[in-house]
């Protein structure tokens, strides 16, 4: 008997692929990756094509794998065309919402090419994982995925043993907002480092294959912005305009430049290899692509994945949804335990969902889909103008399980999507105003926010983020609203998205949270990190996350220098730690500069000037140009509850008239709407007078509560101020997503912007003056924190070049000098400003200077820095004082240096 001919073809196989989508977030789950047919709602999407070689001519059988991912409703229908015919057979339409097998039909097939393609039915996310033509009627493929792997690669003659990757000294599993700075932060003390990537590109879930942003505590504290490599993935992405929205690029040219890492993409944790109960000794990857698998060993490991996969196979505590109330006495936590967990979202990355077209869109969707409640207000304020991306609250119940139901959680955000398009299509008040738009689905990946939370020697809780707990083990910060979102999703309607949105103060992340607390050898990092469900939402953004994992990868490093567990750092290394970091420039509130190494602490500092005339600013933003009143503007500002009811409403203005001018205002806290962060509207006109020829500071008087749900915060103020000649508002820039302004059009509609505002908040600004003296380059803090901890800021009369320096009190053998510039960690408040391609505070062109042997020598010429700390490093040189001569900025007139720092390393 002559053998079976048979013909694997995997779907990622497919060299066109059409209108259909690469899908292997699954493949840890259901074996393999997959195509999955997703643009236009309804619209079948254009074929994929292969062309295989038929090796003889004969009978074969065609085998399909794929899923009807909604039973009984069969939204994702699909056929098999061979060679451009179809045989009627329609896939995807089977009794079982499983990954299976169907018989596509059996095909005369010619020996030599054989074009395959998969010809969508329906436009409703059909799927295919796999293709099998075999000359054997008798044949059926196997169902379970480990035997699909093995007759995988028995037909396409691949290996099934799995291979060695390497043996490292730190293995940092997940290349996102946490898991990039850990390996950077590894590998820059000299430690031998794998970051092993689930996905093609680093970012996570600030990618672009998901779009979510790098925010932090910037959103609600000034001067708080992360500083360290969260810091520098920043500036490199601003510094370049190809990136915008792109900081995967930027990740990756920093990660790049690093020696001692590795980067290994598209490969999954699947299993660990443990020395004992304790202590894990290397890790199994598979592949997601080519579905091989591979063994690397390691002494430290770092569990960045975001669903704590590393924490989970090696048999690591972890928390999975809600603690009761009565667990840790969090007055928002529910009176018993549960498995919710906040949801994650679809959006559409770096893409709008909603493109304009000539014609008007008609779109109904199918019974299939769930109705979202019929509001109006609320899933309105989604849409951005005539078009938008697809926003947060798009989110489904917290009970589905995004870790081992993942596909079902994606696929439920998908039918919210639609739900939410049929909504604004049909039913939304002000529907005409995408009546021309169409929905593209570019984006399939959930952004979760919320999984596995590993338990460390410390759970940080709601208490510590609302009274801002200090430990004495601090190795980062939070700043961000306690921020939890409703456990209904997108189905909660007018009760809106927010379970809780409690301001917090500047909260402490001790270090105790960073290190499991049954395995000897593991640390985690992002939002997988030793906390409450409650406290999650102040720590899961991408930018406090990123400083998360530079503390964690530092702490690795110290493992190995030290020969140490995490532990065993805590206990012996702590201070270490800490400094560290700080020479690294992450922030630690409350920790100085104390490294005895560092001959600066204890120099003398002077400047060619100082400046004298240097505000300590209180206000959010930078302020723009004044702007006409020919037309009515508005502009929102945010207050907080806890800082009571306002009473008061000041607006920067400025008169060219010769006679002063009585001007009205109408104020309001917004009504109940999406947001949900405050109860009710109440509104009032009030009228004040503006000098003549003049510009400053008006008060309004005006008493507007707050309302009193001890859950929520965050209360935007609206202030609209009617045309008036002759007087003009004056704007402000860089501000957070949560502040916009807009002017009255001529057809009576506003005309928004957002992350910009106007000059207006609840009480006088206080402007002191800054201490800009030299010795801050040396005060052991490398930021502005009030007007006393400041920065050296020379005197803006004065023109460029000027200069710094710092004489050691006894000459220092020193081979490296570290300079902190002023990026703006004020603004842009959140990552939706960008600034190109320099910040303008930041110095751009200077020089640094060693004195040795009574003369100057020059160790480092830069033009064209853009980023906020620079390490120079050079021969040993006996050194008796440093100078820093700065020659331009990117357009500030003063110099502004925030450290320097010098050592022998």
């Amino acid at each position: 008997m002559n053998k079976p001919l048979e013909i694997w073809i995997d779907a990622l196989d497919f060299s066109e692929k059409g209108g259909w989508k690469e899908d292997t977030q699954f493949v840890h789950l259901m074996g393999s990756g997959y195509l999955l047919a997703a643009d236009e709602p309804g619209v079948p999407v254009k074929d994929a094509c292969i062309t295989v070689n038929v090796p003889e001519a004969g009978c074969y059988r065609a085998w399909v794998r794929d899923r009807n991912w909604l039973r009984p409703h069969d939204p994702g229908k699909f056929s098999l065309l061979v060679n451009g015919h179809g045989n009627g057979v329609v896939l995807g339409a089977m009794p079982s919402d499983a990954w299976v097998w169907e018989i596509a039909g059996d095909f005369e097939l010619a020996e030599g090419p054989c074009t395959i393609a998969l010809h969508d039915l329906t436009g409703y996310f059909g799927r295919c994982a796999s293709i099998l033509l075999t000359t054997d009627l008798d044949y059926t493929p196997p169902r379970e995925v480990e035997r699909i792997h093995r007759e995988r690669a028995r037909i396409k003659g691949l290996p099934m043993e799995v291979q060695e990757g390497g043996d490292y000294d730190v293995i940092v599993a997940g290349g996102g907002p946490a898991g990039v700075p850990a390996a950077i932060a590894c590998a820059r003390e000299g430690v031998k480092t794998l970051l092993i990537q689930d996905r093609p590109m680093l970012g996570g879930n600030a990618s672009p294959e998901i779009g979510i942003t790098m925010d932090g505590a910037m959103a609600d504290h000034l001067y708080a912005r992360e500083s360290g490599i969260a810091e520098e993935i920043r500036r490199l992405r601003d510094a370049d305009p190809s990136y915008f929205g792109d900081w995967s690029r930027a990740m990756e040219k920093l990660a790049s430049a690093e020696e001692k890492l590795t980067i290994v993409y598209d490969r999954h944790v699947m299993d660990v290899e443990k020395k004992d109960d304790a202590t894990i000794a290397g890790v199994t990857a598979l592949d997601i692509r080519t579905l091989c698998r591979y063994h690397y060993t390691g002494r430290i490991f770092v569990d960045c994945t975001g669903d704590g996969w590393l924490g989970y196979y090696a048999g690591a505590k972890y928390r999975y949804g809600r603690e009761s109330r009565a667990e840790y006495g969090e007055q928002f936590a529910p009176e018993t335990a549960d498995t919710q967990t906040m949801s994650g979202c679809i959006k559409s990355g770096n893409l709008p969902y909603f493109e304009k077209t000539d014609q008007p869109v008609e779109y109904h969707a199918p019974a299939w889909v769930p109705e979202l409640p019929k509001t109006d207000d609320e899933f309105g304020r989604l849409i951005t103008g005539n078009g938008a991306r697809l926003m947060w609250w798009i989110e489904v119940p917290g009970n589905y399980d995004d870790v081992w139901d993942g596909e079902e959680t994606r696929d439920a955000l998908l039918l919210a999507v639609l739900g939410y398009y049929d909504h604004i299509k049909n039913y939304w008040s002000k529907k005409e105003r995408i009546r021309n738009y169409r929905l593209s689905i570019s984006g399939i990946i959930n952004g979760r926010r919320e999984s596995r939370r590993l338990i460390g020697d410390y759970v940080l809780t709601e208490q510590d983020c609302l009274e801002g707990t200090t430990f004495e083990d601090t190795v980062t910060y939070s700043g961000w609203t306690l921020d939890v979102h409703h456990p209904k999703g997108i189905y909660s309607g007018k009760e809106g998205p927010s379970h809780v949105g409690r301001h917090v103060k500047l909260t402490s992340l001790p270090y105790r949270c960073l290190y499991s607390k049954n395995i000897g050898n593991l640390l985690f990092a992002g939002r997988n990190v030793s906390a409450t469900h409650i406290a999650i939402g102040t720590l899961r953004v991408e930018n406090t996350i990123a400083t998360i994992g530079q503390a964690a990868g530092t702490a690795a490093a110290l493992c190995i220098r030290h020969g140490e567990s995490p532990l065993g750092i805590y206990e012996r290394h702590l201070w270490e730690l800490q400094q560290l970091l700080l020479r690294n420039d992450q922030y630690i509130p409350g920790v100085r500069n104390e490294d005895p190494l560092d001959p600066c602490r204890t120099a003398s500092a002077k400047a060619s000037s100082v400046s004298r005339t240097e505000r300590f600013n209180t206000i959010r933003g930078t302020e723009g140009e004044l702007l006409p009143m020919n037309v009515a503007r508005l502009a929102t500002f945010t207050t907080f509850r806890e800082d009571g009811d306002v009473k008061e409403v000041w607006l920067k203005l400025a008169s060219t008239r010769e006679e002063p001018c009585e001007v009205t205002i109408h104020c309001d806290n917004r009504p109940a709407s999406t947001w949900s962060f405050y109860e009710f509207k109440y509104a009032q006109s009030v009228t004040a007078i503006v000098p003549p020829r003049w510009e400053g500071w008006v008060r309004f008087p005006v008493d507007i509560p707050l309302g009193i749900n001890p859950n929520r915060s965050r209360c935007p103020i609206e202030v609209r101020l009617n045309p008036a000649k002759g007087i003009f508002w004056r704007a402000l820039e860089n501000l957070s997503f949560y502040e916009n302004c807009g002017e009255m059009r001529p057809d009576g509609r506003w005309k928004m912007t957002g992350a910009c505002g106007m000059c207006a908040t609840r009480k006088e600004p206080e402007l002191p003056p800054a201490n800009c003296a030299p010795e801050n380059v040396i005060n052991g803090v490398s930021r502005i924190v009030d007007k006393d901890i400041y920065e050296w800021v020379s005197d803006p009369s004065e023109p460029l070049p000027q200069w710094i320096e710092l004489d050691f009190r006894e000459t220092a053998e020193i081979n490296e000098i570290s300079l902190v510039f002023d990026t703006d960690l004020t603004n842009p408040g959140t990552c939706w400003t960008v600034k190109r391609p320099g910040v303008p505070e930041c110095v751009k062109d200077y020089e640094v200077e060693v004195l040795s042997d009574g003369a100057w020598k020059t160790v480092a010429h830069e033009d064209g820095n853009f980023m906020r700390r620079r390490v120079h490093r050079f021969t040993p040189e006996r050194a008796e004082a440093i100078r820093v001569t700065v020659f331009a900025t990117w357009g500030d007139k003063s110099a502004r240096i925030m450290e320097i720092r010098a050592g022998l390393r």
